[in-house]
């Protein structure tokens, strides 16, 4: 008689313990569905949030700036900007070095919003990190930014092949 548990394929986490790319989107889904939890609680739409982020840390930026941080196409960007300063969580003012130029700042009430998420996000990481020691944060972030690094270059690389 044939061992049956054989004829079946191993179970989704055996399979991603095995493969770190599977595991990373593992744990990236998880920590998507955990994230999107928190900016619900803290009252942020969760297309907001990355660029509620990098505005509160660099204030007075192009929307190119934000495209580029963002990876996110132009359009989007401008479209989530618009929806934004509705709000009142973003404004945009004129360059006064460069009067072409368009630059956004997040203003208190985007300021409140952000502070308020990332206290629940705090809470997350934590939860994520915990029992990992500081070197092997340090080895993680190296890793994941290097597998980061690594599909950026490619997807740069193929779209200047496609220009081309």
């Amino acid at each position: 008689m044939k061992d049956s548990h054989k004829n079946h394929p191993h179970p989704p986490w055996e399979e991603m313990r095995k493969n770190p790319c599977m595991l990373c989107g593992e744990v990236s889904r998880i920590l998507h569905q955990r994230m999107r939890e928190c900016s619900e609680r803290a009252g942020i739409n969760l297309s907001y949030r990355p660029f509620i982020h990098f505005l509160n840390e660099h204030d007075g930026v192009t929307q190119l700036d934000l495209v580029r941080a963002t990876h996110l196409a132009a359009p989007t960007v401008s479209v989530t900007l618009q929806k934004m300063e509705q709000e009142g969580l973003i404004t945009r003012k004129t360059d006064s070095s460069d009067q072409r130029q368009l630059l956004v700042y997040i203003t208190q009430a985007g300021r409140e919003l952000h502070d308020r998420a990332r206290e629940q996000i705090v809470k997350t990481e934590d939860q994520a990190l915990a029992g990992i020691t500081p070197e092997e944060r340090q080895t993680l972030l190296a890793i994941l930014t290097r597998m980061r690094d690594n599909l950026i270059e490619e997807r740069s690389a193929k779209a200047n092949h496609e220009t081309d």
